[in-house]
């Protein structure tokens, strides 16, 4: 994928609600996208996460925001 595509690096991601950063595994064996916080604070923050496609990525990240409200 090209880095100029939203989401396909971590230096260029899809940016969701505002704060919640979706891009191109790259640690994964199967591929897939990984979200994470804007704020994410390390191991023991849950706002982050992996899911095989970015419509997934952003239903798991509605589930934790409405969650938090």
């Amino acid at each position: 994928m090209s880095d100029k595509i939203p989401g396909s690096s971590y230096d260029n991601p899809i940016v969701y609600r505002g704060h919640w950063l979706i891009y191109l595994s790259d640690a994964r064996p199967k591929g897939g996208f990984e979200y994470v916080h804007a704020d994410y604070d390390g191991p023991e923050d849950n706002r982050c996460g992996w899911a095989l496609t970015v419509e997934a990525c952003k239903l798991e990240i509605d589930g934790m925001d409405e969650g938090n409200n």
